[in-house]
């Protein structure tokens, strides 16, 4: 009896959610590039506010990352299925190119040091600074809210690639990606609050916390075939 009522208050959660937030994937476009021997696929997809109220959440769009990689992130998050069996998208799927070859040898070695040098400022900002690292956190997060008025609709791009290597193995986990079966890409919205309490001060973690419109909780996508095939 005490599960069948813990199912019907998990139903009735996921159902008061959804009728808050609509994520939906409108199409996701390939091609292939002959310059990087890659697959890039653009996915496109909105997020709508479906009540009368303005709402707000924790939410970068800029980052796009497999599910598997993004815990306690406030990225949107993606998740890959071969024949509706979940799969590591991170073991297939790459949120940026690897373009060296496009790039001459000047080039490389001045990135990776502007790459050292940034890294070395923010350690010298540390040492006069014990606080310098949480205040970047803090303006980062608080940078991230997403507002959407209400009925709003936004939309947003972003591309991922795949290698075309079909095969792929990381300590225990082997994939195979057979052409014939059926893939699909689901986009989740993890909106969380509480969880963020080490960034945030006690007054805006308190603000957020009684702010009913300020969003928690779990969205799903729809299913939206991504193309394998050769």
């Amino acid at each position: 009896m005490r599960f069948h009522y813990f199912l019907l208050l998990v139903v009735f959660s996921l159902s008061a959610q959804n009728n808050v937030l609509e994520i939906k994937i409108d199409s996701i476009t390939s091609k292939d590039s002959s310059e990087f021997l890659d697959r890039e696929f653009t996915i496109s997809y909105h997020i709508k506010n479906l009540t009368e109220k303005e709402v707000s959440f924790f939410l970068n769009p800029n980052k796009f990352l497999p599910s598997i990689s993004s815990s306690m992130s406030y990225a949107t998050t993606y998740r890959l299925f071969q024949n509706e069996n979940p799969i590591d998208a991170s073991q297939v799927i790459k949120s940026r190119r690897k373009s060296y070859q496009s790039k001459d040898r000047k080039e490389t070695i001045r990135d990776d040091f502007m790459n050292k040098d940034s890294i070395k400022s923010n350690l010298k900002k540390w040492e006069n600074d014990s606080l310098y690292f949480w205040k970047k956190k803090n303006k980062d997060i608080l940078s991230s809210i997403l507002v959407l008025k209400p009925r709003e609709k936004k939309e947003f791009k972003q591309k991922i690639y795949w290698n075309k290597n079909r095969y792929t193995k990381t300590d225990d986990l082997e994939y195979y990606l057979e052409e014939n079966l059926f893939y699909t890409l689901q986009i989740e919205l993890i909106l969380l609050k509480k969880e963020f309490a080490d960034r945030l001060t006690t007054e805006e973690l308190n603000t957020f916390l009684k702010d009913p419109n300020f969003l928690e909780g779990y969205y799903y996508s729809n299913k939206a075939e991504i193309n394998f095939k050769e």
